[in-house]
């Protein structure tokens, strides 16, 4: 991997973990989705007058139908993302979806593909295991015990979409599909909010919660990392991978799970224990023998 790849891997990983760090504050919703997207998209719309419009068609159909296969992937990672940090700790939750992501995907490769792990990959899968049992242990309570392994639940049900997403991410920017990173992502924003906006719009009162967040501080300074938080992680990473394999970028992406452990602990004020630095410094440590072991 070049420096240059590295640098972007390394940014994209902090502002990962810093608008992860305010959507756990923000304690919101869909609506809070749905306004990142349509955010995200209104300032698109100068960058796509400013491009040549004319390089969307150059994208192939392979190129439209991983557009079209990355965006409810997203939406999905997104609001099963919220739904783990509503119900559980910050530092449990980022860590393990960061580090079940890989681990999803090498499985899959094993039970799908038949690809057989080096031993440096069944060390990383290993590590990664312990990462999660360390994670589990001296809750402090009954209460606490229940809180972490909810927090395991949903952060892995968000490694299943993050392994999901990062394939198709890697699949645009990488193989012959007329796509580049900004390409690949200006329409998939539209496509995300095409699958929200419904389950929005016929939901709940989809105003009053929006009113919320514009008037509460907290939500609305949030709002705003997010918007611009995620999609700058999201490009970066993009850039990356036409820099360098997956098999590098993957990896190198989850130092930001040390940056949330430690957030959750200082800022957020959550219980951090010898145990859970372990686990998230084990968890860190599996990723980077999966990548030895690709």
């Amino acid at each position: 991997m070049s420096l240059f790849a590295l640098f972007l891997v390394l940014a994209a990983a902090l502002i990962h973990a810093t608008w992860n760090y305010h959507l756990k504050k923000a304690a919101a919703g869909r609506v809070f989705w749905l306004l990142c997207y349509s955010a995200t998209s209104i300032v698109m719309i100068p960058a796509l007058l400013i491009r040549d419009a004319s390089v969307f068609a150059e994208i192939t159909p392979i190129g439209w139908l991983v557009i079209c296969l990355s965006a409810p992937i997203h939406v999905l990672y997104s609001q099963i993302l919220q739904t783990g940090y509503r119900l559980s700790d910050y530092s449990v939750v980022y860590p393990t979806a960061r580090g079940t992501g890989p681990l999803i995907s090498v499985t899959a490769a094993v039970l799908i593909l038949g690809n057989s792990p080096s031993p440096a990959g069944w060390c990383g899968i290993a590590a990664i295991l312990a990462g999660i049992v360390l994670l589990t242990l001296k809750p402090g309570s009954a209460a606490e015990g229940r809180k972490v392994r909810t927090g395991l639940f949903w952060g892995s049900l968000t490694g299943c979409c993050i392994a999901g997403y990062t394939f198709c991410d890697a699949w645009a920017v990488q193989q012959a599909t007329g796509l580049t990173p900004l390409t690949f992502y200006f329409p998939s924003i539209f496509m995300r909010i095409f699958w929200l906006a419904p389950f929005v719009l016929l939901g709940s009162d989809w105003r009053a919660d929006a009113r919320a967040i514009f008037r509460e501080p907290v939500k609305r300074r949030s709002l705003a990392v997010v918007t611009v938080g995620s999609p700058l992680a999201f490009v970066l990473v993009l850039y990356a991978m036409t820099e360098a394999p997956l098999a590098y970028v993957a990896p190198a992406r989850e130092v930001g799970m040390m940056v949330g452990v430690i957030a959750g602990a200082l800022l957020l004020r959550e219980r951090l224990s010898a145990t859970r630095i372990a686990g998230a410094a084990a968890m860190v440590l599996g990723v980077l023998l999966l990548a030895l072991g690709g």
